[in-house]
């Protein structure tokens, strides 16, 4: 079924390179931009989709052939079918629509990819640039359409959350890290969701002071459990982080850590909007837990953007000044972290809008011990 959305983006990416690069006739390789521009997602495909000035084609091999029939949603487009060297076909579409210069999107594909396709054009005398990626600004402002599709995603690792805070403690301590991730995963795929949206992080303990902790087969005990996990729905994705306690009384140096962060991360919210740079917003937070003495225990940004990929533009790190704009969708994810004894992260999701933003999530930030 054709969408005007997808239609929209077509013609906003060619607007968005003719001023600059004279030509709007370009190669796409990246397959979550070709997703973005056509509808169709080939997960290593190999596919491509060409955008000229009068036509659209987007080359598959025979096993994609049928997924890309059925999910197209841009008026204009020419499927076409390679089993061989597909350079060979991108030059003769080119040569039949008489086009004599074309972009070549080079951020996705190998210097070795870039000189065969550079050299097949060349032959039939079609100069060839490199552009290297020239989707990722009009992707990172959600349109109306997405931003549904990510409210999706973030509702149902909302009922995730309330799934795992029911869980009693002794059915807890059943599980490894890395079979309590998996149990995560059952439940979002049984609600409705496509799949993971990355490897789940499950850290108990000592070892949520990783923040991207690899989760092992060892069996959670009482204490800390630090979970990021999100899910895919329509093929974007959800990010989230809680940390809770299992049922031992949680420390005084654990609720002080916690608040901190619970505070850092609810005042970056409440400053996120359209206007301020990213490098502001991560100053919010990490001029806070620095305040509070903890800085060298919060090493990474606050945040980044979530689409189609779980990490894309815009970064909100401290060097980044980039604007942001209503439309992003972004997280906020401040974390201290001390080695031997844990950490403590607390990662939303939210819409940017113009006077503030919107939390994607309902799902407490409060302490949760599981009794």
């Amino acid at each position: 079924m054709k969408n005007p959305e997808f239609n929209k983006r077509i013609n906003n990416l060619k607007k968005r390179i003719a001023g600059s690069e004279k030509t709007s006739d370009i190669l796409i390789f990246k397959e979550e931009d070709i997703f973005y521009l056509s509808g169709f997602f080939g997960k290593n495909s190999n596919s491509v989709l060409l955008i000229t000035e009068n036509k659209n084609y987007l080359f598959v091999n025979f096993i994609y052939l049928e997924d890309a029939k059925n999910s197209v949603k841009i008026d204009n487009l020419e499927i076409i079918l390679y089993a061989g060297d597909k350079n060979k076909l991108i030059q003769e579409v080119l040569t039949n629509n008489n086009v004599k210069e074309v972009l070549i999107q080079s951020g996705y594909i190998s210097y070795n990819q870039y000189l065969r396709i550079e050299n097949e054009l060349k032959k039939a005398g079609i100069k060839s640039r490199d552009i290297e990626n020239p989707v990722e600004i009009l992707r990172s402002v959600k349109d109306k359409f997405e931003q549904e599709l990510i409210k999706n995603a973030c509702k149902l690792t909302d009922k995730s959350f309330k799934f795992i805070c029911n869980i009693k403690y002794k059915d807890f301590l059943k599980y490894s890290e890395s079979a309590f991730a998996i149990e995560i995963e059952k439940f979002l795929i049984g609600a409705g969701g496509k799949g993971k949206s990355f490897d789940f992080v499950v850290a108990n303990n000592s070892n949520s002071s990783k923040p991207h902790h690899s989760s092992e087969n060892l069996k959670i005990t009482e204490g800390l459990l630090l979970m990021d996990y999100g899910v895919i729905f329509g093929n974007y994705c959800s990010d989230i982080t809680r940390t809770i306690f299992i049922n031992k009384k949680p420390d005084s140096k654990f609720k002080e850590i916690y608040e901190i962060v619970k505070e850092a991360q609810q005042m970056s919210v409440d400053y996120c909007r359209e206007g301020i740079r990213a490098f502001e917003l991560d100053n919010i937070a990490r001029n806070y837990i620095v305040k509070k003495g903890y800085g060298e225990s919060f090493g990474h940004s606050l945040g980044h953007g979530v689409g189609i990929e779980i990490h894309e533009p815009p970064w909100i790190n401290s060097k980044n000044d980039e604007i942001l704009k209503e439309g992003m969708v972004l997280t906020i994810e401040p974390g201290i972290y001390i080695e031997g004894f844990g950490g403590v992260r607390i990662e939303d999701m939210v819409i940017v809008g113009k006077k503030g933003c919107k939390n994607l999530y309902s799902s407490t930030r409060e302490i949760v011990r599981i009794y």
